[in-house]
């Protein structure tokens, strides 16, 4: 999953992931109820933001990084 379009704002499929879990952190499972797509797609989205540096873990659930947040409050 891109997280990133070319202009350098979030695509729509990151937008809803860090919408879901920008006022609480998730585990995949809540994440993929959430925001209706299938639990494979939340959790490659999940690996490649955190790689990205998108998202935090913290154990077993999901929060949206400073950064994050500021692009996502830009969106």
């Amino acid at each position: 999953m891109a997280c990133v379009n070319p202009d350098g704002t979030l695509t729509s499929s990151a937008k809803a992931l860090l919408s879901a879990i920008q006022d609480q952190a998730l585990t995949p499972e809540d994440i993929s109820k959430k925001i209706g797509q299938p639990l494979f797609k939340v959790r490659s989205s999940l690996r490649d933001m955190k790689s990205g540096g998108f998202v935090v873990q913290n154990e077993e659930n999901y929060s949206v990084s400073e950064g994050a947040r500021k692009l996502l409050n830009r969106s």
